[in-house]
């Protein structure tokens, strides 16, 4: 096992003096990662069995402190959008141009959406990427009632002047 990566003293009383404060959520945990191995002197195995986190993960909150100092307690924001092809503003202004042919009733195809945005991406990109940027941008999908392709039109006819016979 290798050993562990010294951390300097300047960092031990940024330490000491973080311990005063009181944390909300995983601050205190990533605290405790590195308090238990300068107080306790407790290995990296033992501090992941008494927290439940892997081994990996406080070798990277350690290091963390390490370079960043008590800034890395504090709790980052989890999600977002970490792949994403364009921002929201320029998907904005990416679909203006087809916003103009939406609201003058025309058929738009999500195929030409997805060759333009494949064009100005400069790579190829799966179907289900245009779907969800339009989902994101509140477009839905408006499409006539649907009509089978072998329907009588005779039948149906007979069908609507016998319905209005018997009201």
């Amino acid at each position: 096992m290798r050993p562990p990566i010294p951390i300097p003293e300047h960092r031990l009383v940024e330490l000491k003096n973080f311990r005063k404060n009181k944390w909300p959520g995983f601050e205190f945990q990533r605290f405790l990662c590195v308090w238990l191995r300068v107080e306790q002197g407790l290995s990296t195995k033992e501090i992941a069995r008494v927290l439940g986190w892997n081994v990996n993960t406080i070798r990277i909150t350690q290091r963390d402190f390490i370079a960043r100092g008590p800034e890395a307690f504090v709790e980052e924001k989890r999600g977002g959008r970490r792949r994403q092809l364009m921002t929201i503003e320029e998907e904005k202004h990416f679909l203006a141009a087809f916003k103009e042919r939406a609201d003058s009733a025309a058929m738009l195809v999500v195929n030409e959406i997805k060759l333009a945005l494949e064009k100005r991406l400069g790579r190829v990109v799966h179907k289900t990427t245009v779907y969800r940027m339009l989902r994101r941008h509140e477009w839905r999908k408006v499409v006539p009632r649907p009509k089978h392709p072998k329907q009588n039109k005779e039948a149906v006819d007979a069908f609507k002047k016998r319905a209005s016979q018997t009201e």
